[in-house]
C-alpha cells in the first residue's frame, strides 16, 4: 500500500476505519500520518458502503436531481448533495482547469440567470423579514427558481459562461464575473495553446484579447448572415450551448455559486454519451478519483508499463497514480501507473482494463 501524503511504500496495517464502513486503515512508516485506501479522494471520510457510488454514477449519468437521488438510495438530499459536488469538484480539476485546447477554437458565450438558490436566513416564521434581509445582502428581492430574466444577453440578472471547444469535442466552460476584456484575457489565454485559431462571434472584447496576445483571429458576424468561412465556423459551440440549455432544465437554476461544477458535469456527459451503462461509471469513478495530492511527479526509475496505454514507463518521465478502489477488496494496492496524458485521454477501449 502507497502512502497517498508522502508515495513512501513502507506501511504497516493499523486497525479498522470505523464501524459503519469497517475499512481498513494503514499506518505510514515515512511520515507517521495514518490513512485508508480513499484517502485523498472524493470518497473520503464517508461512512458509506463503497458500492454505494456506483448507483451515484449511474444516477449522476443520468441527470438526477438531488431529491431522486436521497429517494433511490435511501439517504438524505442533504447527503446526495454533498456527494454530487464532492464528485464534480475533484473531476472538475482533472478536466477543465487543466485542459489546453489547440488547433482550431471556437468560443462563444452563453447566459445563466444570477442565483442565489440555498441561501437561508433567520426569521423562518416572518417572511417580509426574510425578504428584507435577502435584499440587504443581494440587493434584491427573491425570486422564483428557473424564472427567465427580463432582458436576453449581457445585463446585471445574467451570468455569462464561456464556452471553448476544439474540433476534438474536448470542451471548457468558463463561469465569468464579467465580459470585460481584463476578464476574457485573465480566463481565456491559460485555456487555450499558441497555436490556436480563435473563431468567434464579432464581440469586440475577443478582437482585443486575440490582438494583445497576438492569436489568429477569426471573426464570423452572425447579425450579417456570416455563419461560416471555410472551415471556420462556431456552429459546434453554438449546438453545445443547445444541449447545455436542455439539460440545464431539469434542475430548475441552479445556484451561480455551484454554475462551473455542474458545467463540468455537462461536459463530461455530453462527450461520454456514447459509451455503454457500466463501462461509463466506471470511467466517471476512475476519472473523479484521482488522487488530489501529487498526482504528477517524475519517476525516478522504471515503473514497468503504464496501466491505461501498455507503454513502458521510463526514467524522469511524468507519471501518477489513479486511486481507483476495488469495491470487492476495499484495496488499491498496487496503484495504476499511467503516464500524466493519459489522465485526458480515457478512451473506450482502455477504459474496460481498469478493474471495478
Amino acid at each position: 500500500m502507497v502512502c497517498p501524503r508522502c508515495k513512501g511504500k513502507s506501511t504497516v496495517r493499523y486497525g479498522k476505519f470505523s464501524k459503519t464502513s469497517d475499512r481498513q486503515r494503514y499506518k505510514c512508516k515515512s511520515c507517521g500520518r495514518t490513512f485508508t485506501d480513499l484517502t485523498g479522494t472524493p470518497l473520503a471520510y464517508v461512512k458509506k458502503p463503497a458500492n454505494m457510488w456506483d448507483e451515484v454514477a449511474r444516477c449522476m449519468r443520468d441527470g438526477y436531481s438531488c431529491r431522486r437521488i436521497a429517494k433511490e438510495l435511501g439517504i438524505a438530499v442533504s447527503t446526495a448533495f454533498e456527494w454530487r459536488h464532492r464528485i464534480l469538484a475533484s473531476l472538475r480539476t482533472r478536466t477543465d482547469l487543466t485542459i489546453t485546447l489547440n488547433g482550431i477554437v471556437e468560443a462563444d458565450e452563453t447566459f445563466f440567470r444570477k442565483s442565489y438558490k440555498g441561501s437561508h436566513f433567520k426569521n423562518k416564521m416572518d417572511p417580509d423579514a426574510r425578504r428584507e434581509a435577502f435584499f440587504k445582502v443581494f440587493g434584491r428581492y427573491p425570486r422564483r427558481h428557473g424564472k427567465e430574466a427580463h432582458k436576453r444577453g449581457r445585463s446585471k440578472e445574467q451570468v455569462p459562461v464561456l464556452v471553448l471547444r476544439d474540433r476534438t469535442a474536448r470542451t471548457v466552460s468558463l463561469v465569468m464575473p464579467s465580459m470585460k476584456t481584463e476578464e476574457i484575457s485573465r480566463q481565456l489565454l491559460p485555456a487555450i495553446g499558441s497555436d490556436t485559431v480563435l473563431c468567434t462571434d464579432a464581440f469586440r472584447g475577443y478582437k482585443t484579447v486575440c490582438k494583445n496576445a497576438g492569436i489568429k483571429h477569426v471573426v464570423l458576424n452572425q447579425n450579417k448572415g456570416e455563419h461560416s468561412r471555410g472551415i471556420y465556423h462556431i456552429q459546434s459551440v453554438n449546438a453545445y450551448h443547445s444541449r447545455l440549455k436542455g439539460w440545464m432544465e431539469r434542475f430548475k437554476g441552479v445556484s451561480t455559486k455551484y454554475l462551473d461544477n455542474y458545467m463540468t458535469w455537462f461536459a463530461y456527459v455530453d462527450t461520454t454519451r456514447d459509451i455503454a451503462a457500466g463501462t461509463w461509471e466506471r470511467r466517471f469513478l476512475a476519472m473523479s478519483c484521482i488522487d488530489n495530492k501529487n498526482v504528477r511527479y517524475k519517476s525516478s526509475v522504471p515503473q514497468g508499463t503504464c496501466a491505461l496505454c501498455n507503454e513502458p514507463i521510463l526514467k524522469g518521465q511524468d507519471i501518477g497514480s489513479i486511486f481507483y478502489v476495488s469495491h470487492e477488496t476495499g484495496e488499491r494496492d498496487p496503484d495504476l501507473l499511467c503516464h500524466a496524458d493519459c489522465y485526458y485521454n480515457l478512451s473506450v477501449s482502455n477504459v474496460g482494463k481498469i478493474s471495478a
